[in-house]
């Protein structure tokens, strides 16, 4: 049996919706300049959605590169699309000699983010005479991985020498998501930069950027975020995340504790339904006493949330309205998940992450 099944949760599932994947990737296609193309990052096995089903579907309709930040993704996809571009964000950092073979021999292409990690490259090139594809990513002031500037001259030199061939050029946004002097000022870095690589496609611009910088799309954008619609509401949500109720109950006393710490007190004899999901599922227990949740109604969550279990109030819904087995939507059409992430004081991606990583999943379209 595969271990992976011991920690799924069947009182929770994650329905995938991949029309509307497909979706979101034409209305990127609408918004980006008609020389730009899409690459779909799909790290972190899709931002957990799953890699497989998702990178199928954005083939099936046209995208034709990928981004992924470790080498065993980056493998596994190159299975399923033989031809394809896939981009190594992690580039050759902590991979071994027989593990760089194997990425290369994939045609897979690493994304070099230090002068050392090239250096790697060309002792390993030695001993290999085949023509090797890379992307250099050059930190224009995020201070996160990433070639610095004043290292520029020694990385082209260091390419001509070996006849290293530099695909692409690439930069990442310190802050796509807001109108700041920050991004221009990076992009004015970038330009420089890439004076010096006229054959490379060049990429700054990510989901947000996508939005708020038409300026700066180049020959590539990177998407993740607007293709799962995490980012804005013109791209739409994906996924929906349902919980499973295991008990329904009536409080009997006349002042009523609810949950952990009693951090919830009612003179009020509600009715409660226990929902068999929690933080171990990824669901933030900022929630507390503040989030919602949707069956017929909003719903209150009451109480701490605990590791496997979440309390609502459904008080306000008929007798015999809500049964134990029934879903009860966490995020979804009524629950967008960036609501979710402004009450836990995080980012949608977070939030994302953390849910899907025992939740049972169901692919749609």
């Amino acid at each position: 049996m595969d271990e992976n099944n011991f920690i799924i949760n069947d009182n929770c599932l994650l329905k995938i919706n991949l029309d509307r994947i497909g979706q979101n990737y034409k209305k990127i296609q609408k918004r980006i300049s008609k020389n730009s193309e899409i690459s779909a990052v799909l790290k972190s096995n899709a931002y957990g959605l799953g890699l497989q089903n998702i990178a199928k579907k954005l083939i099936k309709i046209g995208c034709k590169s990928f981004f992924l930040n470790i080498s065993k993704e980056a493998l596994y996809l190159r299975k399923i699309c033989p031809t394809l571009d896939i981009y190594l964000l992690n580039g050759l950092v902590n991979i071994n000699c027989e593990d760089i073979d194997e990425v290369l021999d994939k045609n897979i292409i690493p994304v070099i983010n230090s002068s050392e990690e090239l250096e790697k490259l060309v002792k390993f090139k030695k001993n290999n005479d085949d023509c090797i594809n890379i992307s250099l990513h050059f930190d224009t002031g995020i201070n996160r991985l990433g070639i610095r500037q004043s290292e520029l001259a020694n990385i082209i030199n260091t390419c001509k020498k070996n006849h290293i061939k530099v695909k692409c050029v690439m930069s990442h946004l310190i802050a796509s998501d807001e109108k700041t002097i920050l991004n221009k000022e990076q992009k004015i870095k970038f330009d420089e930069i890439i004076k010096n690589f006229p054959n490379a496609i060049f990429s700054i611009s990510n989901s947000n950027a996508i939005i708020n910088y038409k300026s700066m799309n180049y020959g590539m954008v990177r998407s993740g975020g607007n293709i799962f619609g995490v980012t804005s509401d013109d791209f739409a949500q994906s996924f929906d995340l349902y919980a499973r109720v295991l008990q329904i109950t009536r409080a009997e006393e006349c002042l009523n504790h609810f949950g952990y710490n009693s951090t919830f007190k009612s003179t009020e004899l509600k009715r409660i339904a226990i929902l068999g999901f929690g933080y171990a599922d990824g669901y933030p227990r900022l929630l507390s006493n503040k989030g919602e949740v949707f069956f017929k109604k909003r719903l209150s969550i009451i109480g701490t949330i605990s590791m496997d279990y979440t309390i609502i109030d459904i008080s306000t819904l008929d007798t015999g309205q809500i049964k134990v087995g029934d879903w009860v939507e966490l995020i979804g059409e009524n629950i967008n998940i960036k609501e979710i992430s402004k009450k836990s004081q995080t980012i949608p991606y977070e939030i994302l992450i953390n849910i899907c990583s025992r939740a049972k999943k169901q692919y749609i379209g």
